[in-house]
């Protein structure tokens, strides 16, 4: 029996080492993360939340806050959508969407969830950039690449959007 222990011990030492091995690293996006913007003329903050769920897959919801962190007044849009990240290279895409119209003056600008309503998003191209993270990978920015609607024309840049990990 004596001479079968070491044997034993190797098996569970490998065993344990193979546990904690990743055989694919974990994806730096996989979380949920928000963009926060303060209108003060309207004294709310709107903020798009990315729940990255895999490595293609995220819900993106937007909603409307009186305090940065706190609890969410109303929606007014909500989709899944899938994502390609490839180095520092961010595409996604999403149609079909709930969405808040809002089209009179008087409307508020947010709904219960259960107020949006189907629709769809037609993007005439997949929205693509660069995304940066922070050194603690708790930050990051995407800039979406500049569009060209006519070549004699200069490009529109779109302005660099900010995100927090808050999961």
């Amino acid at each position: 029996m004596k001479k079968y222990f070491p044997f034993a011990l190797v098996a569970v030492f490998a065993a344990l080492i193979s546990c904690t091995e990743n055989e694919a690293p974990i994806s730096p996006i996989i979380g949920t993360w928000e963009s926060r913007v303060f209108v003060d003329s309207l004294d709310l903050w709107f903020v798009e939340t990315l729940e990255f769920k895999n490595d293609s897959i995220f819900d993106l919801t937007i909603t409307v806050r009186e305090l940065e962190t706190g609890p969410d007044l109303g929606f007014r849009l909500v989709t899944t959508s899938w994502y390609n990240l490839e180095g520092d290279t961010f595409k996604y895409y999403y149609s079909d969407v709930l969405m808040y119209f809002g089209l009179h003056e008087e409307a508020p600008l947010y709904v219960p969830k259960s107020e949006l309503n189907a629709g769809i998003v037609d993007f005439f191209r997949i929205p693509e950039g660069i995304l940066t993270f922070s050194s603690d990978r708790r930050r990051f920015q995407f800039q979406e690449n500049c569009l060209t609607i006519n070549p004699s024309i200069a490009c529109f840049e779109f302005p660099i959007k900010e995100y927090i990990r808050v999961n």
